[in-house]
């Protein structure tokens, strides 16, 4: 009995740090995207352009930029 828990237990800290690496590199994604979205919504106020569209593109173009950036996670 006490095998099976030990092994249970194991598995669990195993999935917790690998789940704690994903979730770092989605948050990381997510606020670049944020970040684009402010840059994109900035660009268009001083360029007079669609404000939607430019913080559509920013969020885009930050999200993917943070992608990048951020270290590979080791599968």
């Amino acid at each position: 009995m006490t095998d099976a828990k030990q092994i249970m237990d194991r598995v669990r800290n195993l999935k917790s740090k690998s789940d704690s690496m994903a979730m770092k590199k989605t948050k990381g994604t997510i606020t670049g995207g944020f970040i684009g979205m402010g840059v994109g919504l900035l660009y268009g106020i001083a360029r007079n352009h669609n404000l939607v569209s430019s913080a559509f593109l920013g969020a885009i173009l930050g999200g993917v930029v943070s992608q990048l950036i951020l270290p590979k996670i080791e599968e």
